[in-house]
C-alpha cells in the first residue's frame, strides 16, 4: 500500500521507524542476543566519534544516571551487562534521537530475558529455595569468559592465579567488532587493562544466607573480616551476625566499579573479646541482584599492623568444609573471570569511647554509632579525649572523624603528640546524626598520641580511623 512502510518481520509491534542512518543495519527492533546489542551499541559509539570521557561528562552535565568510563568499557567489550539506565543513559549521551529509545530498551528487555532463562555459569541451574522470593528484575552478571585454548595459555588459568588478560580482552570484543567491521575498528573498543584473576565462589539471592565459622588468636587485637566480592553486580547489602549478635552490614560499593572488589568491616571487641572462634552469618538485605563471595579473610590488629588469622575459600570444597561453611538460597556457584578492581580503603579505626577521657564521659545506648557507644559531655575547658594511634612510617595521614553535633556548629581543638596544633570544625546535622570530617594529620612511626579537646559548642566523638 501507498504510504505504508514496510518494516522487517520481526519487528516490534508499534515499534517507531529506524532513523535514517539505520536503514538496511542491524536494528535495536532484530537484537535477540547480548553479542548483536554490544555490536549495536559499539556502533553507536563509533557513529557518536567522543571519548569515554565526553560520554561520562555529557553523563554528568544531564544530571541523570552516571557513566563511569569503566562501566562503558566493559558495556561495550561485552564483559558486563548493563542496567536499562546505564545503557539509556550511554545512547542519550552518543545523541541517539529519543523517539528511538524506547526500541532499545525493548530489545534490551529481550536479551536479559534470554540471559536469565541461561544456566549460570560453572554448571546446572541452582534453584533457590521455594519459599524464597524471587530474584529482583535486574540483569545476571555475564559469565565468565572461557579458559584460553592454547596449552601454553590454558596452563596458566588456574583457580586463584593471574592470568595475561590481552587474550581474553580481545576474544571479548571480536563478536562486536565482526558485526561492525566497516564502522568500528579494534582500536576503538580494546581498552587494554591489567592482568585477570580466575577465582570460584557462590552468591546468594532474597532470603538467602551463608554461614561458616573462622579461627581468631584470642590473645590479638581488633578483628577484621575481609570479602572478596563480583562489584560488577550493584547495591550489595547484608547484615553480619558474629556468635549470634548483630555486628554489622557489608554495605554497597559505588556504582561503576566493575571486576573484583575487596572490603572489609571491623567487627565489634564486644562480640570477637577472648573468643577463639567466631560463627558468622550473612543474610542477604538488598543488591541489584544477588549477594557474592568468593573469600573471606580474617585480619587481627597485631603490633599495630595487620595479619591474617584465617582464610576461608569459598567454592574450594576442601576450604568449605573445614569452615563449616554452608548456603541457603543460593544463585550461583562456580568461577569467573575478571579484572582486579577495587579494594575499600586500609583504615584503621579507633574507638572514642576506648580512648583516655578527662572531663566527659563514654555514652552507651547511641543510636546508629560504632559499636553504639560514643563520647559525650566534651562541654568544658578542660573535657578532651586522648587516642593512641599507629603509623607504620613517619608521614602524612588522613584522619576520618565520625561526630554528631545537634545544637550549632562545633569545634575541637586537636594536637598530634603534643605539638601540632589546629581547629576542626563540626558542621551541625543533629544529634545521633553521625558525619564525618577528615583532617590531614603528621604521625611519626610507631604510636602517636591525638587529643580532641572541647573549643565551640558541642559534639560527640564515635570514631577516628586513619589512612
Amino acid at each position: 500500500m501507498d504510504g505504508v512502510r514496510k518494516g522487517p518481520m520481526n519487528a516490534d509491534p508499534g515499534s517507531d521507524p529506524p532513523a535514517p542512518e539505520e536503514e538496511g543495519r542491524l536494528r535495536p527492533e532484530s537484537v535477540h542476543g547480548h553479542e548483536e546489542l554490544v555490536a549495536l551499541l559499539a556502533e553507536q559509539f563509533a557513529r557518536a566519534d567522543v571519548s569515554l570521557r565526553e560520554l561520562q561528562a555529557r553523563a554528568d552535565r544531564s544530571g541523570g544516571t552516571r557513566l563511569p568510563r569503566a562501566t562503558c568499557a566493559d558495556m561495550l567489550a561485552g564483559r558486563r551487562f548493563p542496567r536499562k539506565a546505564v545503557m539509556v543513559a550511554f545512547l542519550r549521551a552518543c545523541q541517539v534521537p529519543e523517539q528511538r529509545l524506547p526500541a532499545w530498551e525493548r530489545a534490551w528487555e529481550r536479551v536479559r530475558l534470554a540471559r536469565m532463562q541461561s544456566p549460570p555459569a560453572g554448571g546446572a541451574p541452582v534453584q533457590p529455595p521455594p519459599a524464597s522470593p524471587a530474584p529482583p528484575t535486574s540483569p545476571a552478571p555475564p559469565t565468565s569468559p572461557a579458559p584460553p585454548t592454547s596449552p601454553a595459555a590454558s596452563g596458566r588459568r588456574r583457580r586463584g592465579v593471574l592470568v595475561p588478560a590481552r587474550a581474553l580482552a580481545t576474544a571479548a570484543i571480536v563478536t562486536a567488532v565482526i558485526v561492525t567491521a566497516a564502522i568500528v575498528t579494534a582500536g576503538a573498543i580494546a581498552w587494554p587493562g591489567p592482568d585477570t584473576l580466575t577465582d570460584d565462589g557462590r552468591a546468594f539471592g532474597p532470603g538467602g544466607s551463608s554461614r561458616f565459622t573462622v579461627r581468631i588468636d584470642p590473645a590479638a587485637g581488633p578483628v577484621r573480616l575481609v570479602r572478596r566480592l563480583d562489584a560488577r553486580v550493584s547495591r550489595q547489602r547484608a547484615a553480619i551476625t558474629v556468635n549470634g549478635a548483630p555486628a554489622g552490614h557489608w554495605e554497597p560499593l559505588p556504582d561503576g566499579l566493575g571486576g573484583w572488589a575487596e572490603q572489609h568491616v571491623d567487627l565489634p571487641p564486644s562480640v570477637t573479646a577472648g573468643r577463639s572462634t567466631l560463627a558468622v552469618l550473612t543474610s542477604f538485605t538488598s543488591s541489584e541482584w544477588d549477594f557474592s563471595e568468593f573469600r573471606y579473610a580474617v585480619e587481627q590488629q597485631t603490633g599495630g599492623g595487620w595479619r591474617t588469622t584465617d582464610t576461608l575459600d569459598v567454592g574450594h570444597p576442601e576450604s568449605e568444609a573445614a569452615h563449616g561453611y554452608r548456603i541457603a538460597g543460593e544463585t550461583f556457584r562456580g568461577s569467573r573471570t575478571l579484572e582486579p578492581g577495587f579494594r575499600t580503603a586500609a583504615r584503621v579505626r579507633y574507638e572514642a569511647e576506648a580512648g583516655r577521657i578527662s572531663h566527659a564521659r563514654a555514652r552507651s545506648g547511641a543510636a546508629g554509632a560504632s559499636q553504639g557507644a560514643v563520647v559525650a559531655g566534651l562541654d568544658h575547658e578542660d573535657s578532651w579525649v586522648d587516642l593512641r594511634v599507629y603509623a607504620p612510617r613517619t608521614g602524612r595521614y588522613t584522619a576520618h572523624v565520625t561526630y554528631a553535633a545537634g545544637y550549632g556548629d562545633a569545634q575541637h581543638a586537636v594536637t598530634v603528640n603534643g605539638s601540632t596544633r589546629f581547629t576542626l570544625d563540626y558542621p551541625q546535622h543533629g544529634w545521633d546524626v553521625w558525619r564525618q570530617v577528615t583532617a590531614s594529620l603528621p604521625l611519626s612511626r610507631g604510636w602517636n598520641t591525638l587529643r580532641f579537646r572541647h573549643r565551640e559548642r558541642w559534639a560527640e566523638l564515635d570514631h577516628v580511623e586513619i589512612a
